[in-house]
């Protein structure tokens, strides 16, 4: 028999389709002068890391690695923050509305990650 087949493109698409809704719902908040609680913060930044740690497979060779490899360390120390709770010492409505803007930009670099595994 042969071995199994493992959907990876379906997996992949998957979840970055969770990312997108992270993102979406992370630069909604965080544009209001919001943020996400640290508990899940924690978790969801734990998820990202290990999201582009799984991409990085997927797109050897790509010059998408190296912005991978940049946002799965961003990912890794925001776990880190939310966890100890700095972020939510250092947040102040101007700095969250940055966030947001930058939530905005990641979402678009998932969605030509997710494009790019077409």
């Amino acid at each position: 028999l042969p071995p199994p087949v493992i959907p990876v493109l379906p997996i992949a698409y998957g979840l970055g389709a969770v990312m997108v809704v992270i993102h979406a719902g992370g630069a909604y908040l965080g544009l209001r002068g919001e943020s996400i609680p640290k508990a899940p913060g924690t978790y969801i930044s734990i998820y990202e890391a290990l999201y582009y740690a799984a991409m990085m497979p997927l797109l050897a060779g790509s010059p998408l690695i190296a912005p991978l490899a940049l946002f799965a360390v961003i990912h890794w120390a925001g776990a880190y923050a939310y966890y100890r709770g700095y972020l939510g010492r250092l947040s102040t409505p101007r700095r969250l509305r940055l966030y947001g803007v930058y939530e905005l930009v990641e979402l678009g670099f998932i969605l030509i990650i997710m494009a790019s595994l077409a």
